[in-house]
């Protein structure tokens, strides 16, 4: 956790813009820390995510629950993805990468799902209104 706090201070303190490459690090930073393997990103599970946070933001409101009623797994069946493994993270009002990161990993359960061992790959997206979403799968388990 110290790295992980040391590199969101030194983000913050710089004022760098939000990356791909800055969330892997972020993300795999943190499972570093307690042995865990690295995740790599997804592009169906970006997909996923996107669709969630793109409902969120059109319709106004804030739920792992769609609009259509779906959850998470069936989300990102849609995708194509075949998960045996998935969990999701929401937020909303966060403005940058470092500060959603932040929330996460101060919070027991999204810090639950960003450790979870068992998860190999993750998506995540911003959506207009400062709606995010982070998807964790592993698939054909």
């Amino acid at each position: 956790m110290l790295r992980f706090a040391l590199l969101l201070t030194v983000i913050m303190a710089l004022g760098l813009p939000a990356s791909a490459q800055q969330a892997r690090q972020m993300l795999n930073g943190m499972r570093s820390e307690k042995g865990l393997g690295q995740v790599q990103p997804s592009p169906r599970l970006e997909k996923a995510a996107m669709a969630h946070a793109m409902d969120m933001s059109r319709n106004g409101f804030f739920s792992h629950k769609g609009s259509d009623g779906s959850q998470v797994m069936t989300r990102v069946r849609r995708t194509g993805y075949g998960p045996c493994v998935v969990a999701e993270n929401i937020a909303h009002g966060q403005r940058s990468l470092t500060e959603v990161m932040a929330a996460w990993a101060n919070s027991k359960g999204h810090r639950r799902n960003m450790l979870n061992k068992r998860v190999t790959e993750y998506g995540l997206v911003k959506a207009p209104g400062n709606y995010w979403v982070m998807v964790l799968a592993t698939s054909g388990c």
